[in-house]
């Protein structure tokens, strides 16, 4: 009996979905036999997976995802997105910008906290001159001192973390806005993540950026209206 030809529509998708699988494994610095070992698979069938001779299944795939740490959605949504290069980050120049945000940070606290370059200097066993340079932006602080200094002041670390200013504290966002997505009862999550309730949380937000006078004009309209 002749074999049936395969639809060249499906051989594309299985292709595509085994390019996507190395994609994504190759940037997340995994081997084969990582990625074979997560879906419960030997290295062969894995690599004929990669290659597009072997369908995946659904959980065989969400094992993977998981063990990735990408959503199994991207693979049908969002392809691109785990085949796209992460742009090259100019290591010097954002370094020397961390550094005059960094030091102007602690500039900002210390004035803040009333207390002088000097009193500061010696409390950190350093010379006044050594504080210009980190608040200047001069020399870089080291962490052990914007330790100390973070002590001094009162402030936790994450007040000189960088969070949302280029593609690195866009990432250090996103993981904070996670994390604290995460810790939300269940069924908050739940409420927040249902596209039919999104009109609640707009007006949750817009109610959240008025002052309390116009809270109360509000909820006297409302009780008006009521009534």
């Amino acid at each position: 009996m002749a074999k049936v030809a395969e639809p060249e529509e499906m051989s594309a998708r299985r292709n595509l979905l085994g390019a996507l699988m190395q994609g994504v494994r190759v940037k997340m610095g995994k081997s084969k036999q990582d990625c074979a070992q997560a879906m419960g698979v030997t290295v062969g069938i894995y690599t004929s997976f990669e290659e597009g001779r072997r369908d995946v299944t659904l959980p065989e795939l969400e094992l993977l995802a998981y063990y990735l740490k990408v959503p199994v959605r991207l693979f049908f949504e969002r392809p691109e997105r785990l085949l796209a290069d992460d742009p090259t980050i100019p290591a010097e120049k954002v370094v020397a910008l961390r550094q005059r945000i960094i030091g102007a940070l602690f500039r900002q606290v210390r004035q803040e906290r009333g207390r002088s370059v000097k009193d500061v200097a010696v409390r950190l066993g350093m010379t006044t001159r050594r504080i210009s340079d980190y608040e200047l932006g001069r020399k870089p602080l080291p962490l052990g001192h914007l330790q100390e200094a973070a002590d001094l002041f009162g402030v936790p670390m994450s007040y000189f973390i960088d969070e949302g200013v280029g593609p690195i504290g866009e990432q250090e966002l996103l993981r904070s806005q996670f994390d604290k997505f995460n810790d939300l009862p269940d069924d908050v999550r739940k409420f927040v993540v249902n596209p039919t309730n999104v009109a609640y949380l707009r007006v949750a937000q817009h109610l959240s950026d008025m002052t309390t006078e116009q809270l109360r004009n509000l909820a006297a309209a409302i009780l008006d209206i009521t009534y």
